[in-house]
């Protein structure tokens, strides 16, 4: 699939920071080599949590610049503290900046939810999921020691799993909802629960 741009999901960095940064970096690195492979910009939204020195979108914006993307392909926004926002903002993003096709990236314990909700945002073909370790065949030596340092190991994809299956869970009692009332209720539950130091 040739991909107009990629979205780097964040990683809320409170819980677990050394593994948070872990991913986020390998995430980043993924970024760069889609860049090399084509993709035009890399869209990163997350915003800085209560708690939070600093946001994951910084983050993932300071690996990429020290990695040599140019700061003019890279569209951040510190606003989404949920994968639904940042589903949300993804659409919004790609149609103001006429983007097509986009690649997702993010950890394996997190796929089957991102791929729900960044499906009900895009057109059937539009967005396509991938895990940092999916782009190591392309990567360079250093950038695949970056990949194989985040995988996660069987413990954190049990823990993350059952966080995921609680979330998906409440998502799916959400779902007879109008749309739009849904969407609106599962960004203010992210709000609530991932509160930001938006405008604080």
């Amino acid at each position: 699939m040739r991909l107009d741009a990629v979205m780097v999901l964040g990683k809320e960095l409170r819980r677990d920071p050394e593994r948070a940064r872990r991913e986020l970096l390998a995430r980043s690195v993924a970024a760069v080599v889609a860049l090399r492979d084509g993709a035009r910009r890399v869209l990163t939204v997350e915003a800085r949590l209560r708690g939070q020195a600093v946001s994951g979108s910084a983050l993932v914006v300071e690996a990429l610049l020290a990695r040599g993307v140019r700061p003019e392909q890279i569209l951040q926004r510190e606003q989404s503290r949920s994968t639904r926002e940042e589903a949300m903002m993804a659409r919004a993003l790609c149609d103001s900046h006429n983007l097509g096709r986009l690649g997702v990236i993010t950890a394996h314990y997190h796929l089957p939810r991102a791929r729900a909700l960044f499906d009900e945002h895009f057109s059937p073909g539009q967005v396509e999921l991938f895990t940092p370790e999916s782009f190591a065949q392309r990567a360079t030596a250093e950038e695949r020691a970056v990949l194989v340092a985040a995988t996660p190991t069987a413990q954190t994809l049990a823990e993350e799993g059952r966080a995921e299956a609680l979330l998906f869970t409440l998502a799916r009692a959400l779902r007879p909802l109008p749309d739009a009332l849904r969407f609106g209720l599962e960004v203010r539950a992210g709000a609530l629960l991932r509160r930001s130091d938006r405008g604080a």
